[in-house]
C-alpha cells in the first residue's frame, strides 16, 4: 500500500532523476552526436549479408514496437491500479503476484538493460556501443558492473533508486515460485533467503510497493524521456555521426522526419 502523496514524491523523485541521467548523457558523449544514435537506436547486425545489405542499422522498427507494447501494458497496469480512487493504494495476493512478475519481467529483460547499458555509456564517454551483449544469466553481475556503478561514479540520483529496487534475489523468489504470502497476511516471504548471498528474509507488502513502483517508474519516465527528447531534435537537421565496430569505421549523418516519425540516415 501507498499514500496518494507519497506516490506523487515517488514520481516527482523518480522523474529527476531519468532527466538527470539524459543530461548527463547528453553532455558527456565520447564523440559528437553519439547521443543522436542512442535516440536513432543505432546498432550493427553481425548476421546481415554485407554483400546485399548495409550492417549499419538505425531506427529498428522491432524495438520500437517491443518499446511501445511493453510501456503500454506498465502505463495500463498503472493506472488501474494506482489511480486512488481512495487516498492509499489497495493491495491483494493477485496484485502483488501480478507487480513480482512484471517486476521480474522488467529487470530480466535483455533488451530493457540495454537501454541502460548504452545511456550508462555515454554517461562515462566511453564509445558507443553497437552490439550491446546482455549475459542470459549473471545479469547482477552485468548490471552492477555496466550500470549501476557508472551511475554512481557520476553521482547520479540513480544510482540510489536502481540500488533500493534492483534486486537479484527478488527476481529469483519469483522465476523460481520461492515465495509465499505470510500467515498474518501483511508481507511476502522469500523462501530462498541464504547470507550473505540473498540477505532478505521477506517484506512488508508496503515495502514490495516502494520497490514496485520505483521499477516501473524508472521504465516509464525512461521512455517518455527517450521520445520527447526525440521529438526535440531539429527539424531538417543533418546529424555528422562516427559509425566505428569491430575495426570497421564511416562516417554517417541522420536526420529525423517529424511528421512520419522516422529517422533517415546517409554515409559520407
Amino acid at each position: 500500500m501507498i499514500r496518494r502523496d507519497d506516490f506523487r514524491k515517488l514520481q516527482l523523485e523518480i522523474k529527476s532523476a531519468i532527466d538527470e541521467l539524459y543530461e548527463t548523457a547528453k553532455k558527456n558523449e565520447k564523440n559528437k552526436n553519439d547521443y543522436i544514435l542512442f535516440l536513432a537506436r543505432s546498432s550493427y547486425d553481425t548476421e546481415i549479408d554485407k554483400t546485399k545489405f548495409s550492417p549499419w542499422r538505425l531506427d529498428h522498427a522491432l524495438e520500437e514496437l517491443i518499446d511501445r507494447h511493453r510501456v503500454d501494458f506498465l502505463l495500463q497496469y498503472l493506472n488501474n491500479q494506482y489511480s486512488f480512487q481512495t487516498e492509499n493504494s489497495a493491495d491483494s495476493k493477485f496484485t502483488l503476484s501480478i507487480e513480482l512478475m512484471i517486476y521480474t519481467h522488467l529487470w530480466e529483460s535483455k533488451h530493457n538493460l540495454g537501454n541502460f547499458k548504452k545511456i550508462a555509456d555515454l554517461c562515462d564517454s566511453k564509445d558507443y556501443d553497437w552490439n550491446v551483449q546482455v549475459p542470459g544469466d549473471s545479469k547482477y553481475r552485468f548490471v552492477k558492473n555496466n550500470i549501476r556503478d557508472i551511475f554512481e561514479k557520476h553521482n547520479l540520483k540513480i544510482y540510489d533508486i536502481f540500488k533500493d529496487c534492483y534486486k537479484s534475489q527478488l527476481r529469483n523468489a519469483f522465476a523460481h515460485s520461492l515465495y509465499h504470502f505470510s500467515l498474518n497476511g501483511h508481507s511476502i516471504v522469500l523462501e530462498n533467503y541464504e547470507e550473505p548471498k540473498h540477505p532478505l528474509k521477506g517484506l512488508t507488502f508496503d515495502e514490495w510497493t516502494v520497490i514496485f513502483l520505483k521499477s516501473a517508474l524508472i521504465q516509464n519516465f525512461y521512455h517518455n524521456k527517450f521520445s520527447s527528447e526525440i521529438e526535440k531534435l531539429e527539424a531538417g537537421k543533418e546529424y555528422e555521426v562516427v559509425m566505428e565496430f569491430d575495426g570497421e569505421k564511416e562516417i554517417g549523418f541522420l536526420s529525423y522526419d517529424h511528421e512520419k516519425k522516422r529517422f533517415n540516415g546517409r554515409m559520407k
